[in-house]
């Protein structure tokens, strides 16, 4: 019985560090990023509730985003409706660099942090063809 308990809590300390990975990994690993240059490099403010700028224009392609963090706090940078990719920091100072193809039409970009979506922390991309 003391075996077993002891392969349990060895399965579940393996579980509970794998969930701490850092933010190079914050894509979950299941995103291949796209091959070649970028046709456009944006940067990204993240704050305590906000992203600066809140609209972004840039042409159809691969695209280069890197998310900054100027203010305290953990972060994320998501694109509705492109799966996968995502941007995370932690602590002033803080970035997370990664490309990724995008259609023309507009999305939203994101923080899915609970509540600071809702809190104003989102804006518009638009990719012009």
């Amino acid at each position: 019985m003391r075996r077993f308990a002891a392969v349990a809590f060895i399965l579940a300390l393996g579980g509970s560090l794998a969930a701490c990975g850092s933010s190079s990994s914050s894509s979950g690993g299941s995103y291949v990023e796209p091959a070649g240059p970028p046709v456009a490099q944006v940067t990204i403010e993240s704050g305590n509730l906000f992203f600066k700028p809140d609209a972004v224009t840039v042409p159809a392609g691969v695209e280069q985003f890197t998310m900054k963090n100027i203010q305290s706090g953990v972060h994320t940078f998501l694109i509705r409706g492109v799966s996968g990719f995502m941007l995370e920091v932690s602590g002033d100072g803080d970035t997370d660099t990664k490309k990724v193809e995008l259609k023309p039409g507009t999305y939203t970009y994101y923080c899915n942090i609970p509540g600071h979506e809702q809190a104003g922390m989102k804006g518009t991309l638009t990719v012009t063809g």
